[in-house]
């Protein structure tokens, strides 16, 4: 018998306040008694920008997942590169450089089990290379090559069943319709395509994909489907072009993705549109950025593009594609409320919207030190209780929360000289035991540590507090310490040194004594860092290398979710950890070094350094059900 929502449609509920929405509510209609309006769920299209590349360039190569992507060599402002860079759905990391540099070389597989073949190499000169390399995740080892040395030859499938279609030969002068399959051990020709082809929109399987033609050599629209041994003609697109990002299962999926590329005009392409396993569609929403290069599709409903050429200049914007229910915003800094003194090397504490900053360097002419602070709330600086210590600096040593914050050590300098910063053969200061507790609107003097470190890396709470590695002051460059010691809410105990003796280093703020990490610093060398350690309480343990080295950033977060940001000389570059590996995030407007961090891995506060006013509130991406109000209009 059939029911009542099949005779006549979903029933219109009412509620008094809109329902926590899920994708279950798509198409339903509610009515809200409380606005009097009628409501629904629908799914859109959207193109937001993500964490760029570390260097704009144009690759051709793409491969894996839209939380696991592969992009390897390309063309970029100073010519064609072996770099790899591995995109995880947030940001990038830096794979193993590939054996030889590349520009149009293709790429099929995964992150993890990757490929790349033909592709024109550094000297023009030498024609293109049929090269065929396979990664396994970290390293790039050369294989069996393709019979075919072209460029611009497109690819699909994974590392052991793959397939390569088309291209242009220098040495000819020709396009081809060559199909070249391979096994994971060796290529085979087998049935050409029908036409010729080169920068082709490809995706799908070894045994079922649709191929755009591409451009051969003006950019069409013709698609062709192939199912492992023949070629017939399929649908074609809306709009030529070649070059353009693409992924997907191919024919046997309902839901393809095609966006960007270069129908050979003057600009590029921006226009998006959906394969449905009958037609194409165009979608309403198109890059923000019109170019060509690498961009992969999830064979869903989303879509990424990385990087590419606009016909004037290479481009590091990364754009995705989602068509969902939900509404995207974008990971990405944004100013804060301005500081009311320029300052640098202060201390930090609390939350993006319960922050405490204290101490500091003062601009010149003053450079003893601060020992104001000043409470956030988010939108606003009030002043707090002041510092005991007048004439020290803070080391950016804060632990805890707005109302319940321990500053461990200070650094003293008792030059009064107008020139700031002040030169180091000049420098007579030296890091202090002294520690103080904030309870939300006074300090009042701890327990001293048992010796002086300052910029050491420092986390836990106003009774359980740890500080690993740091400097005594002086001699300024050292001896740096690889010490770590414990508060426990009565006494201070040393615990198992760091593997390396660091300062200038950052912590995961939020960490605590048990699951501390330490980032980045210097060495008495001194020899910038990019190694990571972690602590369980008893025994330091090596962690993934940050992307870049740096030294004198700071750090937010806990020991598997933590961001570094800032950092020496003055940088604006931003890296996530996810407790195994960093990657880039979105950069800070304004690259400075000394500042004082706080917050977490998705809403961090950056407050000064450089002696600026700056302060710069992270927020990490999110996403919510858009609910519509329908109207007669």
């Amino acid at each position: 018998m059939a029911t009542y929502e099949e005779i006549h449609g979903k029933r219109v509920e009412t509620f008094s306040s809109d329902p926590t929405l899920d994708s279950s509510y798509e198409g339903q209609v509610w009515f809200n008694s409380t606005s009097g309006t009628l409501k629904t769920v629908v799914t859109s299209d959207a193109f937001i920008s993500a964490t760029p590349m570390p260097v704009a360039k144009s690759t051709w190569h793409r491969a894996g997942t839209m939380t696991a992507g592969l992009f390897c060599a390309g063309n970029s402002s100073t010519g064609f590169t072996t770099s790899t860079e591995e995109w995880n759905g947030l940001g990038f990391s830096q794979g193993g450089a590939i054996g030889t540099a590349l520009y149009t070389n293709t790429g099929f597989g995964t992150q993890t089990a990757g490929a790349s073949a033909a592709g024109r190499p550094t000297n023009p000169s030498s024609g293109d290379t049929n090269a065929c390399f396979e990664y396994d995740g970290s390293t790039w080892t050369s294989v069996n090559a393709a019979n075919l040395a072209a460029r611009t030859r497109q690819s699909f499938g994974i590392q052991t069943a793959g397939a390569m279609v088309g291209g242009f030969q220098q040495t000819t002068a020709a396009y081809t319709n060559a199909t070249e399959e391979y096994d994971g051990t060796n290529w085979t020709t087998v049935t050409a395509a029908p036409t010729n082809l080169s920068g082709s929109t490809c995706m799908g399987t070894q045994t079922a994909a649709i191929v755009g033609v591409g451009g051969a050599p003006t950019a069409v629209v013709t698609m062709l489907a192939y199912d492992g041994t023949n070629w017939t003609s399929s649908p074609s697109m809306n709009n030529a072009r070649s070059g353009a990002g693409a992924g997907g299962t191919g024919a046997t999926n309902t839901v393809e993705l095609v966006f960007g590329g270069s129908p050979y005009s003057p600009t590029a392409s921006a226009t998006a549109e959906r394969w449905d396993g009958t037609s194409f569609t165009n979608s309403p929403a198109s890059l923000s950025t019109a170019r060509y290069g690498a961009g992969i599709s999830d064979g869903s409903t989303n879509g990424i593009m990385v990087g590419g050429y606009q016909g004037t200049a290479f481009q590091s914007a990364v754009e995705e594609f989602n068509s969902s229910i939900n509404t995207f915003t974008a990971a990405a800094w944004a100013s804060g409320a301005t500081y009311p003194l320029s300052l640098n090397q202060l201390g930090g504490s609390g939350t993006q919207t319960a922050g405490l900053c204290f101490g500091g360097n003062l601009p010149p002419g003053n450079p003893n030190g601060s020992n104001q602070t000043k409470e956030y709330d988010g939108s606003a600086w009030t002043a707090g209780g002041n510092l005991n210590q007048s004439k020290d600096t803070g080391s950016r040593s804060g632990v805890g929360t707005q109302t319940a914050t321990m500053c461990i050590n200070f650094r003293n300098d008792g030059v009064a000289t107008p020139s700031f910063p002040i030169p180091p053969a000049n420098h007579n200061y030296r890091a202090l035991e002294n520690v103080e507790e904030y309870n939300g609107s006074s300090w009042t003097n701890g327990t001293n540590t048992p010796d002086g470190e300052v910029e050491a890396g420092t986390c836990g709470t106003i009774s359980a507090a740890l500080r690993f590695g740091g400097n005594p002051g002086n001699p300024p460059g050292g001896p740096y310490t690889n010490s770590t010691i414990y508060w426990n809410d009565s006494s201070w105990t040393s615990l198992n040194n760091m593997s390396t003796a660091r300062s200038g280093l950052a912590p995961a703020f939020q960490g605590t004594y048990n699951a501390a990490l330490g980032f980045g610093g210097e060495t008495t060398s001194p020899t910038t860092l990019s190694s990571t350690e972690e602590f369980d309480g008893t025994n330091w343990t090596a962690g993934g290398n940050m992307v870049t080295a740096v030294a004198r950033h700071s750090g937010s977060g806990i020991q598997t979710a933590a961001l570094a940001f800032g950092g020496s000389p003055s940088v604006t570059r931003t890296e996530g950890y996810d407790g195994t590996a960093w990657s880039t995030r979105p950069s800070l407007a304004n690259g400075r070094q000394f500042g004082g961090g706080a917050g977490s891995s998705t809403a961090a506060l950056y407050m000064c350094g450089d002696g600026t006013t700056h302060v710069e509130e992270f927020t990490g991406e999110t996403t919510a059900v858009n609910a519509k109000t329908l109207t007669t209009s």
